[in-house]
């Protein structure tokens, strides 16, 4: 089962990388025992060609490919081809006191001690985000590039590492998103143009509203076209993504600005001030003036 939009937020904002291990291995006839590992290992095929069971299926890797070993996942590395080079790291997505406690494991589940078994991560990087075990996208250089980047700083590991590596660890987790859901939205590429000049002009004219036949037309799009691919790339309808907008600058009034609440409602679009708080209590749960006086603490 998918997870939520809200379980996907969540763990977004929460992730905080630390890297076990990082190393540019090469290798010629590349095997390696079945096992399981406690963390996670992503690993970048630069050269070479490597086949591997994970759990019940076969995959041959070839350059470019990147594989993301999961918690407590059984696999091995049956062979390979030529020289294999492998860049990899071993890491938590969350941040764990027992960090320093975990080891790189070489040993099957059955050979495991209860003890070691209770060291395997949760798998929110499969179960929360999807990412499956195998990866192929486009712009997988940079990957590999901030790949290498790790493991250089991992091999000195000054006092500015543990920051540097979080936010390496991270970059890499954002492309592999977006990698991951261009190719899902590839249809999306074609109006990609078009649907960035829609929510600009959204952004650019919040303080009024901006009717749905205006901006398919802007699309060069049916009303129905746009509104199904608006939707698709921002999560968000047309009309909600205005109010959105509206919100965030109401928001940001309320608090640097000043600005009585009439001429907030005026600035962001809205007729009156009671139209306006009826629209902000819909859209955050809370009246404009219970939201000023939560962020004040009051």
């Amino acid at each position: 089962m998918a997870a939520t939009p809200d379980a996907v937020r969540e763990l977004l904002r929460q992730m905080s990388p630390n890297v076990r291990r990082a190393w540019n291995h090469r290798a010629v006839g590349m095997q390696l025992k079945p096992r399981i590992i406690f963390d996670y290992e992503l690993l970048y095929l630069e050269k070479g060609e490597l086949r591997l069971r994970i759990e019940d299926l076969l995959h041959t890797l070839v350059p470019g490919d990147i594989l993301l070993l999961k918690p407590g996942v059984e696999h091995e590395f049956i062979g390979s081809s030529g020289e294999c080079w492998m860049p990899h790291i071993h890491f938590d997505v969350l941040d764990d006191a027992s960090f320093e406690d975990v080891p790189v494991n070489f040993k099957t589940r059955a050979e495991c001690s209860e003890a070691e078994a209770r060291l395997i991560r949760p798998d929110h990087l499969g179960s929360v985000l999807g990412l499956p075990d195998v990866i192929r996208i486009g712009g997988h250089g940079e990957i590999h590039r901030l790949l290498m980047k790790l493991i250089h700083a991992y091999d000195r590991r000054d006092a500015a590492f543990i920051v540097l590596q979080k936010s390496l660890v991270l970059h890499i987790l954002h492309l592999l998103l977006t990698g991951l859901e261009a190719q899902h939205k590839a249809h999306l590429s074609l109006h990609e143009k078009t649907l960035e000049q829609a929510v600009n002009f959204i952004v650019d004219h919040y303080n009024r509203t901006v009717s749905l036949e205006e901006l398919s037309k802007l699309a060069c799009l049916s009303v129905f076209h746009f509104s199904r691919l608006f939707k698709e790339k921002f999560g968000l309808s047309p009309h909600q993504f205005q109010i959105r907008q509206r919100m965030e600058k109401a928001k940001g009034f309320m608090i640097y600005g000043r600005r009585s609440l009439t001429a907030i409602a005026e600035e962001v679009g809205y007729g009156s001030v009671y139209a306006f708080s009826k629209a902000f209590k819909q859209a955050e749960g809370m009246s404009p003036r219970q939201y000023i006086r939560a962020y004040l603490g009051e």
